[in-house]
């Protein structure tokens, strides 16, 4: 086997199966975690954590990894990944190797294999499920002590709740992905929810609208399992704005930890933070503050509210709903930025209206742009659709294009778009000079 023909077969189950389904379902009609349960839950030796949520699952994951590396060895399952496949299993930082993949892609094959054999057409094996499988197949090896893993879009209808977890993260969550999860607030939380199923120790919930706390807090208290709530039992305070990141300070009801440094940006990122600190304070049984800052201070995480160039300002971020703009107008606001150019790059099924409505009363100029990836439809359609808005677009179908046309206006620019684009703009990232002045 191939690393191509692995990851393949991550999703072959999937693209079989699709053609008989109704793409409208929601996931509780067309999705089937309990075929990888046992599976799953038997892979699953070592203490772990489930991170879900609408937004900043990765973030939150990523830097709860980072600070249990400061005693231990870290398993970490995160998606989607930017350049490479294999960033999404990581073990300290470091992606699987090729040879790694497709060695455990070929260990827990025929247990897919015997699954799939039996099933009838229209149901198949979520490509998270084996991703899970192969993730927990992998650390194993390794001999991680903890492991992070981060959830798809919900819980109770995702493969990856099946692995074994001491304690849980509930970040914020919003409506999205609707379609599949369900129509209010509430349905959301409770499926998201489902991360709780009464093996946890505690569980931390980040700032939520009341009604969602009501849906945790009731799942919770069913299966006695406490929940940590922040601005209650924890939090992130004095958070401070800079073009190099955030700084602030985390309280929680055992130790506050000042000067707090993190090189990404958004007020976001602090509770993320903080989110991450009361966890591992508890999971550690204390924390080690300079290497927990050390390691903090030296985070990467592509594509989310990253800054590419400080002269002049750029920054990139995987945003594509209006949601998402929320954090990126407040950054703007925070560090004096009036007026930017924004380059926008989202397929035509998500959200592109809504994230040009929402960024066009502080944009001098707005660029549609698109990636060369075939999975994804991007069309020039986008820009007679905001101009029955009233919102005047050019239309640039390339991003190398598409970023020096921001470039040339001169202005500070935001880039927001799906992965595929991110993806580019981290190549030409690569190119050291791209991005100067």
């Amino acid at each position: 086997m191939t690393k191509e023909e692995a990851e393949e077969y991550i999703y072959a189950s999937y693209l079989k199966a699709a053609a008989h389904q109704d793409y409208s379902a929601r996931d509780a009609e067309k999705r089937h975690p309990e075929l990888t349960r046992d599976l799953i839950h038997s892979l699953g030796k070592t203490p772990a954590v489930l991170v879900t949520g609408s937004k900043g699952k990765g973030s939150v994951a990523n830097m709860i990894a980072a600070i249990l590396q400061s005693r231990l060895t870290v398993g970490l399952l995160t998606s989607p990944h930017i350049l490479d496949f294999t960033e999404r299993f990581r073990v300290d930082g470091i992606p699987v190797s090729d040879a790694d993949f497709v060695s455990c892609m070929e260990e827990i094959r025929p247990a897919f294999e015997r699954i799939e054999e039996n099933l009838p057409e229209g149901i198949c094996i979520s490509p998270m499920g084996i991703q899970a499988a192969l993730a927990l197949t992998y650390f194993n090896r390794r001999g991680t002590d903890f492991n992070v893993l981060e959830c798809g879009k919900g819980a109770q209808y995702d493969d990856v709740a099946n692995a074994r977890h001491d304690y849980a993260v509930i970040n914020t969550v919003f409506l999205e992905h609707t379609r599949e999860l369900g129509s209010t607030l509430e349905e959301i939380a409770a499926d998201k929810a489902h991360v709780i199923d009464g093996e946890q120790k505690c569980v931390y919930v980040a700032p939520q609208e009341d009604s969602v706390l009501e849906v945790v807090s009731a799942r919770a208290k069913d299966f006695g399992v406490p929940l940590k709530i922040y601005g209650k039992d924890f939090s992130g305070e004095n958070i401070i704005f800079t073009k190099q990141g955030m700084r602030f300070d985390v309280r929680t009801k055992k130790c506050t930890y000042e000067d707090v440094r993190i090189p990404l940006l958004g007020s976001h990122q602090a509770r993320n933070c903080a989110l991450a600190i009361a966890l591992c304070e508890d999971a550690l049984g204390g924390i080690d503050l300079p290497e927990v800052k050390k390691r903090l201070d030296a985070l990467t995480w592509p594509g989310r509210m990253e800054v590419l160039s400080q002269e002049p300002f750029i920054m990139l971020d995987a945003c594509i709903n209006r949601a998402s703009t929320v954090p990126v107008k407040e950054t703007l606001k925070e560090l004096g930025i009036g007026e930017v150019t924004v380059v926008i790059g989202i397929p035509d099924d998500k959200d592109f209206c809504g994230v040009a409505e929402a960024m066009a009363g502080i944009s001098n100029h707005i660029i549609l742009t698109k990636s060369q990836n075939p999975h994804y439809v991007f069309t020039k359609g986008q820009v007679g659709k905001l101009a029955e808005k009233g919102i005047s677009a050019e239309w640039i179908p390339d991003t190398e294009a598409a970023v020096q046309q921001a470039k040339a206006y001169g202005l500070p620019f935001a880039i927001l778009g799906t992965t595929s684009v991110v993806a580019e703009v981290e190549i030409l990232k690569g190119q050291t000079s791209f991005f100067a002045c």
